[in-house]
């Protein structure tokens, strides 16, 4: 079995976090498996020579000289060059992936019968209280995935980082264009007739450690939501799926518009908010912070709807990364 790993990287990014993304993904168990990776970088005249004694024989660094279609390009372009592949795995360059991740997905994609297999996400880069918050909230994100896994519901993984059948991969490509080309392809996955799975294990990404940061990625995360709720309700409320896949999904680009309604589940987080806490004060700083979090996200999402009705332009930027 052959397994390739894509790992767009933009032009922004530390070379450090490339460094440490090598490290991680050459420490992935993959017994049995011939597995290679390939970085592809949309260059912005950086120097990544002194990362050419980390790569290990397997893995490859492709330099783009655009940033044509942003992430969602580069994994088109790298798609077009692999060859023989089974298997691909798709990776952000902070993803952090537990050793046994390929081989759970794997297991995951075979018991279940889906197209994509992931595992549920943590925060890495727990650095001050705004990343402690998301951390939090990530905490939720994983219950809802075991909900909706356990149910049948309607899945999508941020990034769609995870394992995918090639075949899926082959038979069609990114959106360009879209603001969140993950959504897009989790959408076109259920309208196939497909399904995506979670797997036993998780992979760790960062979370944005400045306001404007995190305002930036939500705003663009809930214009991808809209377009979705734009191109495919038809489609998806027309198909052959079960009404809880429907309703799931309808509730997943729906509900974060109205993120204060989240506010009554605060209490049931208090062991994961004491968990990232290090005293009480930081307990209630956490606790003020989800409050005044669901209401910045409110507003992440008229902004979005502002863009969208006017047909402004989604702003991608740089992110603070910590080089872990």
């Amino acid at each position: 079995m052959k397994v390739c790993a894509v790992v767009p990287v933009a032009p922004f990014e530390p070379v450090a976090l490339i460094a440490r993304s090598i490290e991680s993904l050459a420490a992935l168990d993959c017994t049995d498996i011939d597995f290679e990776a390939y970085y592809i970088v949309d260059s912005d005249g950086t120097d990544y020579s002194s990362l050419n004694r980390l790569f290990p024989p397997h893995f490859r660094m492709v330099i783009r000289l655009e940033n044509r279609g942003r992430r969602a390009g580069a994994i088109n372009d790298a798609l077009s060059i692999l060859e023989d592949a089974d298997l691909i795995a798709l990776f952000d360059v902070d993803s952090r992936p537990d050793e046994d991740f390929i081989i759970k997905c794997v297991r995951a994609l075979r018991e279940d019968g889906a197209v994509l297999a992931s595992g549920c996400r943590y925060i890495t880069n727990k650095v001050n209280t705004l990343s402690k918050i998301i951390a939090v909230e990530y905490d939720f994100f994983c219950d809802i995935y075991r909900l909706f896994n356990w149910s049948k519901g309607f899945m999508q993984f941020n990034g769609a980082i995870g394992l995918s059948k090639a075949d899926l991969l082959s038979k069609t490509t990114f959106d360009e264009r879209s603001s969140c080309e993950d959504l897009d392809m989790s959408q076109r996955i259920y309208l196939s007739g497909n399904h995506v799975t979670l797997a036993k294990t998780r992979v760790g990404e960062q979370a944005p450690t400045r306001v404007h940061d995190l305002y930036k990625q939500r705003v663009r995360w809930f214009r991808g939501a809209l377009e979705g709720i734009r191109k495919y309700f038809r489609p998806i409320w027309g198909a052959h799926m079960s009404f809880l896949k429907k309703g799931t999904w309808l509730g997943s680009v729906t509900v974060p518009f109205f993120s204060y309604l989240l506010i009554p589940f605060i209490p049931l987080y208090l062991k994961s908010i004491r968990e990232e806490s290090a005293n009480l004060k930081e307990v209630v700083k956490i606790i003020f912070g989800l409050l005044g979090y669901t209401c910045l996200m409110t507003v992440c999402g008229a902004v979005a709807l502002g863009q969208h009705l006017t047909a402004r332009n989604c702003e991608w930027g740089a992110v603070v990364r910590s080089e872990i």
